[in-house]
């Protein structure tokens, strides 16, 4: 992939390097020179003639060429007409969909249908399958429980049912069928969450021996917690839950570096899930990193994990935690799109609304604000050539093609949302990824947006190459008005040729809940520069985002280490920035036990360090640190309990003198008030204590 170096203004906008006059020569050379007349050698001077005017056209241009390549810029900047006309055959008018199934989902009926592929093969190729079955989504309206009985009479298998929706197992000769029952306005393939992880060259060391604080993150004393362990602030009684991909070597680390006990609710696939441990162990150790550095922040809170596969089961996930008195989440994963950016979702199963209700039972979420930040581009729709394709401006020039690395075996998904009704959208964008190897298109998504209900501005395409190779992302506008903005997205381990930087937060760190942080990634080694590929805002409804930044590259038992930027790094990613807050949020609770997570939040991001303005599209509300502990909690040196005297009555004769009498009650008086401040001073000893 080309390289190049990036200038980031104030508003974290990439400003290319100039282009180099040379290329422009050769762009207007090789467009020149197809359309020239071929003269025979006896006119020399015809062809000198043709040369002098394409040299005079060249040099015009180049003096009215900008010193510098368009800015990558957010909606309403102005956009310089494109330097590049794309190599991209012409694109054949889309097919309608099958029934009311997605882009993928039409192409797999397709393909087993005109016997280009057994219906094994074809179901293989979903993101998630068994045998002869995909996994899906169908959003209905009304009742479903007709559809659920329709896919169990026909060889389907609900698994999580719910409102508005149904996660199912659907063989593809079902498909199309089940997509046309009554209710039933779309159905989409089941994509599983990202984990919230970089592509970093760090490797699970999951049998490193280990003892409990052996291995301790760098972030303890970074984000102050030492001195809240300290005052006696140590997450005692707060129950935490994590949520991520996979947990593989908890088991190890259990007794050490992490509890002895872990209670469990562990996906072995959509909608069944199970309380044995072991099958949380799988896909990757990316919980099982997170709960470590989680332990080490704060190390005596009670932890909770579970690994859902699908939003259906987030939602039951979290449900069950909420159910179970848990008082912070932290997520690990990161979902598809499926809102219009502005931190909410029409979809009830949507991870936005699984963090509302978090929230509303009592739970502070933490949630990375993802590695996208050179995997992103936001900006304004523009076709300066009228081609229908949308002109990405970055690089070195303005192009209808964003190129992108892809190694042979390596999945990839590119999403793509718009401005548009997420009821019934009438702007139709598709989404391709072009082969330059095989100068074809590698996959597509050809959703139809054409006022209909429940269609989404959404598409999105997911590819496995079988060799590595350079393949170029397209947008093209087939009809409708023009979207006002356009978002991209790819989940790669590369870096796009064109992004923005800014406009990368993926879901569900962009929800507009007080009681969630989307969290930011510096490395413990320099916390006053923010890591390249940390997510940044704003959202495309304008708020800011992330909330508030943690540390990332903290050393785990887990993971070996490795070198970035001259320090050893263990694991880079907001997705342990995340959990670091999240570990503070457990000792806030603990030190404030009545906190509801709106005023835990608003906590941490009132003391967090500045940098910068306060919030700001990159760090949000700062750096996160405690202050210092609050007092009430130290546990005070023993208070010495004086022995409580007896009062010792003495007679007072009938006949006697009435001073005397009088100084006797006085003692007594006094000896009752020692009484009376002894006690209180043991019950002010207990208190505290």
């Amino acid at each position: 992939m080309k390289k190049f170096t990036a200038i980031t203004s104030p508003d974290n906008h990439v400003t290319p390097p100039p282009i180099r006059s040379n290329s422009i020569l050769r762009r207007l050379a090789s467009r020149l020179t197809p359309s020239f007349p071929k003269f025979p050698s006896p006119k020399p001077i015809a062809a000198l003639a043709l040369i002098a005017l394409a040299s005079f056209i060249a040099l015009t241009l180049l003096a009215d060429a900008p010193s510098a390549s368009a800015q990558a810029q957010p909606p309403d900047t102005p956009t310089p007409a494109p330097q590049t006309d794309p190599v991209f055959p012409p694109l054949e008018a889309k097919k309608p969909p099958l029934g009311n199934l997605d882009s993928m989902l039409s192409q797999l009926v397709e393909s087993v249908e005109q016997g280009t592929s057994t219906a094994n093969d074809a179901a293989a190729s979903a993101p998630i399958s068994d045998g002869e079955s995909v996994a899906v989504t169908f959003y209905a309206q009304g009742d479903a429980t007709s559809l659920a009985d329709f896919l169990r009479a026909n060889g389907g298998d609900p698994r999580n049912v719910g409102e508005g929706y149904i996660e199912a197992y659907v063989p593809i000769s079902l498909l199309v069928s089940a997509s046309e029952q009554p209710g039933v306005t779309r159905v989409d393939a089941i994509v599983p969450p990202q984990p919230a992880d970089h592509a970093s060259p760090s490797t699970e060391n999951i049998n490193a021996p280990a003892s409990r604080g052996n291995v301790t993150s760098q972030g303890v004393a970074l984000h102050g917690a030492d001195a809240w362990h300290t005052a006696g602030y140590t997450g005692r009684g707060v129950k935490v839950g994590v949520i991520a991909f996979g947990f593989r070597g908890l088991s190890a680390r259990m007794g050490n570096e992490l509890p002895a006990n872990v209670t469990a609710r562990c996906y072995r696939s959509t909608g069944v899930f199970t309380s044995a441990r072991v099958s949380c162990e799988t896909d990757s150790s990316f919980g099982t990193v997170a709960a470590e550095t989680l332990l080490d922040i704060a190390p005596d809170v009670d932890l909770y994990i579970s690994n859902p596969r699908s939003r259906g089961d987030l939602k039951t996930a979290v449900d069950w935690m909420v159910s179970q008195g848990v008082d912070v989440i932290n997520q690990s994963l990161i979902w598809h799109w499926d809102g219009p950016g502005d931190g909410t979702s029409p979809n009830t199963n949507s991870p936005l609304k699984s963090v509302d209700a978090a929230v509303s039972g009592g739970a502070v979420w933490a949630n990375g604000a993802g590695n996208y930040a050179r995997r992103t581009w936001h900006g304004q729709f523009t076709d300066a050539d009228g081609d229908g394709l949308l002109n990405f401006v970055g690089g070195d020039a303005l192009s209808a093609l964003n190129k992108l690395e892809i190694a042979a075996g390596e999945t990839v998904t590119i999403q793509l949302r718009w401005d548009d009704s997420w009821a019934a959208a009438n702007k139709d964008l598709d989404l391709y990824l072009f082969d330059t190897k095989s100068t074809s298109i590698a996959a597509r998504s050809e959703r139809f947006q054409t006022g209909e209900a429940d269609q989404t501005p959404y598409e999105w395409i997911r590819y496995t190459p079988t060799t590595s190779g350079t393949y170029d992302i397209v947008v093209r506008h087939w009809s409708g008005a023009t979207p006002r903005w356009v978002q991209l997205q790819s989940w790669s381990r590369n870096y796009i040729e064109r992004y923005t930087v800014s406009g990368s937060i993926p879901n569900p760190a962009e929800s507009a809940n007080p009681g969630m942080l989307a969290v930011g990634a510096a490395h413990y080694w320099d916390t006053n520069t923010l890591a390249e590929y940390s997510g940044r805002g704003p959202t495309p409804d304008g708020r800011t985002k992330p909330d508030i930044t943690g540390a990332d590259c903290t050393q785990v038992a887990s993971r070996s280490s490795y070198i970035l930027n001259g320090q050893r790094c263990w694991f880079d990613s907001t997705g342990q920035a995340s959990i670091q807050v999240a570990g503070l949020a457990a000792l806030v609770k603990d030190a404030f036990p009545a906190y509801t997570p709106r005023q835990i939040a608003d906590y941490l991001k009132t003391n967090a360090q500045a940098r910068g303005a306060k919030p700001n599209n990159s760090w949000g509300h700062g750096f996160a640190r405690l202050p210092a502990p609050p007092q009430a909690a130290v546990t005070p040196s023993p208070t010495p309990i004086r022995p409580l005297p007896t009062p010792v009555a003495t007679p007072i004769s009938g006949s006697g003198d009435l001073a005397a009498v009088a100084r006797e009650l006085q003692r007594q008086t006094n000896l009752l008030q020692q009484v009376i401040q002894s006690m209180q001073a043991l019950i002010q000893t207990l208190t505290n204590r």
